[in-house]
């Protein structure tokens, strides 16, 4: 076969039409074109049900923290855990009424404060004792959650920075399933009010809970 000046142009055409319709950004309009139908990719609530499921709205708000993902100023938070303790071990930080803690909604904004060193917190009985805690609930924040049952992990705190010292019986941490937060120091009255959460904040510092 003769390859005319006509040919080898026509070709070269459908050559780069080829390559144009192959690339990424391309393949990837045409990847996502239907994720927003799709129930298996788009298993998200709209935002005009966040109210429905969001705790501490119009006092963790947007006017505190600007770039809180909440779907309006209202803020609240939607990551969190009633009548159980998902928090860990390390960077402990104990908050009471003293502190100004007199509600779950201003321990999760002290974690909010703190984005460089909490990422989850608790608020329930501690049992510290009326002198310390005035028999109310209080907040503790941490930088490590829970850890699943199979997991035992002990912290390296010579190369470690950035954290509170550890308390003896948390190094190693040793994983469990999340005990519930109780009424009763001998654990015997569960709290349906005592709650636990977790925060972040993403490399836009956009902020999370």
């Amino acid at each position: 076969m003769q390859f005319t000046t006509t040919t080898t142009t026509t070709l070269l055409s459908m050559l780069l039409t080829t390559t144009t319709l192959a690339s990424p950004y391309t393949t990837l309009a045409i990847r996502n074109q239907d994720d927003d139908s799709n129930n298996n990719l788009n298993i998200f609530p709209s935002p005009d049900k966040y109210d429905a499921y969001a705790i501490c709205r119009n006092k963790i708000t947007k006017h505190q923290f600007p770039k809180l993902s909440a779907p309006s100023d209202e803020g609240g938070c939607t990551r969190y855990f009633r009548g159980i303790d998902m928090t860990g071990v390390v960077t402990e930080v104990d908050l009471f009424q003293k502190d100004h803690i007199n509600s779950a909604c201003d321990c999760a904004a002290a974690c909010l404060s703190r984005p460089t060193s909490c990422t989850n917190w608790v608020y329930k009985h501690t049992f510290a004792g009326a002198a310390i805690d005035n028999n109310a609930r209080s907040c503790t924040l941490y930088s490590s959650p829970n850890l699943p049952s199979n997991v035992t992990l002990k912290y390296d705190t010579g190369a470690s920075t950035g954290f509170q010292v550890l308390k003896p019986a948390n190094n190693p941490q040793a994983g469990g399933d999340a005990p519930l937060t109780f009424l009763d120091a001998a654990n015997t009255m569960p709290d349906k009010f005592g709650v636990s959460g977790f925060v972040t904040r993403d490399t836009n510092g956009v902020q999370y809970c």
